[in-house]
């Protein structure tokens, strides 16, 4: 797993072979929420054919469902504790550079 893109203080995008991670930082109110969730094969493919951009809008959207208190999305492709601590130490490892 490494860490392949990110916006400070908002997502970060990761890559474990062919699957890729998102993990993102939802402001609501005072309090931060941070979910980490896997893209979909669809996702996946625009990333690549459009890069950083399509990330940011789909953390856009994300957080818009979240502001309209919907965590459906989030919840459906919500990872398992191995995959957010592997997606913690890859960070740990990004960052230490």
């Amino acid at each position: 797993m490494q860490l392949i893109e990110h916006e400070p203080h908002f997502w970060e995008l990761y890559q474990d072979h062919q699957q890729y991670y998102l993990g993102i930082a939802v402001d609501v109110s005072s309090v931060v929420s941070c979910w980490d969730i896997f893209l979909t094969p669809e996702q996946i493919n625009v990333y690549q054919q459009q890069g950083r951009e399509s990330i940011t809008v789909l953390a856009k959207h994300i957080v818009d469902a979240v502001y309209r208190g919907d965590f459906s999305y989030l919840k459906r492709h919500q990872v398992s504790p191995e995959q957010t601590q592997a997606m913690q130490m890859a960070f740990q490892k990004w960052r230490a550079r």
